[in-house]
């Protein structure tokens, strides 16, 4: 492993006032619609640079320090890197964005180091102005402006100093706001917010992470406690708790805050996403996650899967839901259930026992977590209602099986486009074959 970077000793918490005080040269309509012929000279000028400052990105997320905030980073940026792959192939971007695309995919995670140096928690930094910006995507959009600083060449040509500040405000205002409305400002951020979203919160990889991170680090529930209440007139549907999200925070072993709200929040609420590909692989992991909650719930007929889809289940316009309706090729996806080829998957580990399912999950999901978080992850899911322990055995069967086809479809995708004639394409997918992601160690295996 390599030393704590030195970049870090450079950040203060004071970081999201400057990134505030900037953010007003961010998103401007020249930079977004400079020729793309000066950015192309602007990339042949500085070929050497841009490398080097890309592989200094990539270098700093094999740092001891990342790969021990197992939650959001490691693991996640490579499924970042491996969704930038299929972008690229997916949709015809010009070289410009593509770039910017997957620099400001490798930066908006990275604050979330430094940020445990400041704060034992993430969250929105108020300020006067009303305007909010999270720490750790400040603390990533400064690591880009002083990279952009190390490696920034006396600039002769005003063709390319021009090209070279849009470059590097735009990137920034992708790491630091790529959300709210700014994906309608500028492609760039709409790409870095569509990744993100398809990398980090759907399907399999959304119970895993939730496990990991609510679960064992935070003492989140995985099923929903007694305290919630219902309405009267459909007794099965979950109003949601009026607790704030603070009190959740400060106090989460006796808030609503469980696992199955989380899974079941962006399944609802995907975040537009950027291209047609998007929406296509959006739709397969929304399915995924459908398909996990009603195994967590104990199936149809159980009180939790009314509340989870009473929606869907009831006619449209009977109540005021204040949950998003699932759209109807995805809601039918879920209805029909279990693919041949899943059941047959799940075939293979049906003698598995609770305790080897999960430690094959985190192997497939979770390969950098510490033994400590290994042993309370055991703990946290042996302990589930009496009621719903064969449900989550079950769940975590079809999670092992799912992932394992899973992993053969993108390892399949990746060899494929090894040979790209796109030298950024090449170097991507030349790291992500090597990553234990797509190599799945051999416990995944055993009952095959």
């Amino acid at each position: 492993m390599k030393e704590s970077p030195e970049i870090y000793n450079q950040l203060t918490p004071k970081t999201p006032e400057v990134i505030e005080r900037f953010s007003e040269k961010l998103f401007r309509k020249e930079d977004i619609e400079l020729e793309e012929s000066k950015f192309e000279k602007f990339f042949e000028a500085h070929e050497k640079e841009l490398k080097e400052s890309l592989q200094e990105l990539l270098d700093l997320w094999d740092t001891k320090e990342h790969r021990e905030t197992i939650g959001h980073d490691n693991v996640h940026i490579t499924y970042d890197l491996f969704e930038w792959v299929q972008l690229s192939q997916g949709a015809d971007l010009p070289m410009s964005q593509k770039y910017m695309t997957l620099y400001g995919s490798l930066l908006h995670d990275l604050g979330r180091y430094p940020e445990l140096l400041f704060t034992e928690r993430s969250g929105a930094i108020d300020f006067t102005k009303g305007k909010q910006i999270q720490l750790h995507a400040a603390l990533s959009a400064k690591i880009g402006a002083m990279l952009a600083r190390k490696y920034k060449r006396v600039e002769n040509d005003p063709e390319n100093k021009e090209a070279s500040l849009a470059f590097t405000r735009r990137i920034i205002g992708a790491v630091a706001f790529h959300g709210g409305a700014n994906e309608t400002r500028d492609p760039v951020a709409h790409h870095v917010q569509s990744l993100d979203r398809l990398a980090g919160i759907l399907g399999s990889r959304e119970f895993v992470r939730n496990v990991v991170t609510d679960g064992v680090s935070r003492g989140a529930r995985v099923y929903p406690d007694e305290r919630l209440s219902y309405d009267k007139m459909l007794p099965g549907f979950n109003n949601l708790p009026p607790e704030k999200y603070a009190d959740a925070i400060d106090n989460p072993k006796e808030s609503w805050t469980n696992i199955v709200h989380y899974l079941e929040m962006p399944m609802r609420n995907m975040f537009p996403l950027s291209t047609e590909f998007g929406m296509e692989r959006a739709a397969a992991m929304r399915r995924e996650s459908g398909i996990i909650l009603t195994l967590l719930s104990g199936g149809e007929s159980s009180p939790l899967y009314q509340q989870i889809f009473a929606p869907e289940l009831n006619p449209k316009d009977s109540y005021d839901f204040p949950k998003t309706r699932l759209p109807k090729e995805i809601w039918d996806s879920i209805k029909n259930g279990l693919t041949e080829e899943e059941v047959l998957e799940m075939q293979k580990h049906k003698d598995s026992t609770m305790d080897e399912l999960i430690d094959i999950m985190l192997d497939q999901q979770a390969p950098d977590i510490t033994p400590e978080s290994r042993d309370k992850t055991h703990e946290l899911l042996a302990n589930v209602p009496n009621n719903h322990k064969k449900d989550i055995q079950t769940t975590l069967l079809y999670i092992v099986s799912r992932r394992k086809l899973n992993v053969l479809i993108e390892k399949e995708f990746l060899e494929n486009v090894a040979e790209s004639e796109d030298p950024l394409v090449q170097l991507i997918v030349s790291r992500l074959l090597k990553h234990s992601l797509f190599n799945p160690p051999g416990s995944l295996n055993k009952t095959s």
